[in-house]
């Protein structure tokens, strides 16, 4: 037993085990799958942050040189409509570089101070700007021209692109890093995906064969514990109904030796009885105390004879089963005051011994609980023959509640059906309508087999 407790134990952890690396796998690879998937959301970030700085390089450098278009299309014609876009694009610029510096500040610090050369340089342009502006407005055209043609306002302004485009160069080299490092990402990405895939096909592959073997493992044990049971209950059904055997043999024997031994000691002592009253002289005052012990004998007689009839009817032995039932029937309904009907028993039939004590008794019983619990009026038997007997033992009663014959110390309908499925019969209770019960068995006319 310990053995196979021991052998159960290790194959319940043959399953779990593997199921739980399983699952602990499985859970490890969907990390690793969010994990990477985290990673490449970030590159993919970094990349449009990087694409963002390049556009902003471009927009600084575009609104310098819208600036500087303005500043120099007036200063040349002198007309204001030249000088709309000054301002704004100055003040454009100035705020794109700050939002560049504050992307920066985040991206790559390093890059602060050449960023901070570009707004000194700006500065100066744009201050070198508006005097030549102002300039042209008071008047000044020659000088105001002539600033524009100093090699200060084209240093500035050469300056600040060559040090945007610096910039330029090494975002766009940052950019082509990141999608290079994003596809290296995905590439890793779609062969752990892959790898995961393959896993969970085998995995689930291992799990469907270990537990298919533990289905076929279970399905043997039950076999085995279903064929043991039957071959236990087969035992107790051949040791019950040998039992029943040995307990009528034992009926039958003791009904024999009380009708033979106690009978006949009986009937000797009342002929006895009545020869030595013969004797007595008439008026004697004995005579009474003489009817009391013939009374007595009869009486003894007559329990005797009861006995023997529970015992062992001798009716079922001498007349037949149909007469037994006759007799049972009509002696239960007379003593319980029950309106009898009974049909088909008139003709007897040829039926083996031990299937004709089983329905006598099985009737018995169905009768007996009949007085005793159903509150009837009215008794009915019937019975057909054909390939096998069927009999119906009826009532008007309160009838049976569902499952009554499955309830605990149900013995006496337990036992009933015990003894028809012995014989090889079968029996069912039904209840009747509007009220009442109704006892249904079939036995085979033959002797069953073993």
């Amino acid at each position: 037993m310990y053995r196979r407790l021991i052998k159960e134990g290790f194959n319940r952890r043959y399953v779990l085990l593997p199921l739980l690396l399983s699952i602990a796998l499985v859970l490890l690879g969907y990390w690793i799958t969010a994990s990477r998937r985290a990673e490449s959301r970030q590159l993919i970030e970094l990349v449009a942050e990087r694409q963002e700085v390049i556009r902003l390089l471009t927009d600084i450098s575009y609104s310098a040189m819208q600036a500087e278009s303005a500043q120099r299309g007036f200063v040349l014609t002198g007309e204001e409509k030249y000088l709309a876009p000054f301002e704004s694009e100055l003040a454009a610029a100035a705020q794109k570089l700050a939002e560049l510096r504050d992307r920066y500040g985040r991206l790559n610090p390093a890059q602060l101070p050449a960023l901070g050369g570009i707004d000194r340089d700006l500065a100066v342009k744009s201050q070198e700007m508006r005097q030549s502006i102002a300039l042209q407005k008071q008047g000044k055209a020659q000088e105001a021209l002539a600033l524009v043609r100093s090699d200060l306002g084209l240093y500035k302004m050469s300056a600040i692109s060559q040090a945007l485009e610096t910039l330029r160069g090494q975002e766009r080299g940052n950019v082509l890093a990141g999608l290079e490092e994003w596809r290296r990402a995905t590439r890793m990405n779609t062969i752990l995906n892959i790898c995961n895939l393959v896993f969970t096909i085998v995995l689930l592959l291992v799990l469907g064969l270990l537990a298919t073997r533990d289905i076929r493992r279970r399905s043997m044990f039950a076999a085995q514990l279903a064929a043991r049971v039957e071959e236990r209950t087969a035992e107790l059904r051949d040791l019950s109904r040998h039992m029943s055997r040995i307990a009528e043999t034992e009926k039958h024997a003791l009904a024999r030796e009380l009708h033979d031994e106690l009978g006949g000691l009986l009937v000797a002592m009342r002929m006895d009885i009545s020869q030595l009253r013969k004797r007595c002289p008439p008026g004697d005052g004995d005579t009474a105390r003489w009817e009391r012990v013939e009374h007595a004998l009869s009486q003894g007689m007559e329990l005797k004879r009861r006995v023997i009839e529970d015992l062992r009817p001798t009716l079922l032995d001498n007349m037949g089963l149909f007469t037994a039932l006759r007799w049972l029937a009509t002696q239960h309904a007379e003593q319980a005051q029950l309106t009898l009907r009974m049909q088909g028993l008139d003709e007897d039939v040829d039926i083996a011994p031990e299937t004709a004590i089983a329905v006598f008794r099985t009737v018995q019983e169905a009768i007996a609980n009949v007085i005793r619990h159903a509150e009837a009026t009215t008794l009915e038997v019937k019975a057909a023959v054909g390939e096998r007997l069927e009999l119906e033992i009826a009532d008007d009663g309160c009838g049976l509640p569902a499952g009554a014959d499955r309830q605990p110390g149900a013995h006496g309908l337990k036992q009933m059906h015990f003894r028809i499925e012995a014989v090889g019969g079968e029996l069912q209770l039904r209840t009747r309508q509007p009220h009442g019960t109704s006892v249904m068995l079939t036995v085979p006319l033959a002797q069953p087999a073993g």
